[in-house]
């Protein structure tokens, strides 16, 4: 039994490990996004080098009311 309950406790760590990351990567993104809108980009060219939808990026944008 206590065996199980590691296994389980694991694949929770694990799981939880990698929506870490990608929430890291989520605000990486973010960060990106706005440097390259500060340096004069277009949005088009914005979310094909950060790979996030335009509609993403947009909400970023109205959020912070860039």
């Amino acid at each position: 039994m206590c065996k199980e309950l590691e296994e389980i406790y694991n694949e929770g760590e694990q799981s939880g490990v990698q929506k870490g990351i990608q929430k890291g990567e989520l605000k990486k993104a973010r960060e990106t996004v706005f440097a390259l809108l500060e340096m004069g980009m277009p949005l088009e060219q914005i979310t094909k080098a950060v790979k996030i939808p335009l509609t993403t990026v947009q909400s970023w944008i109205a959020e912070t009311k860039f």
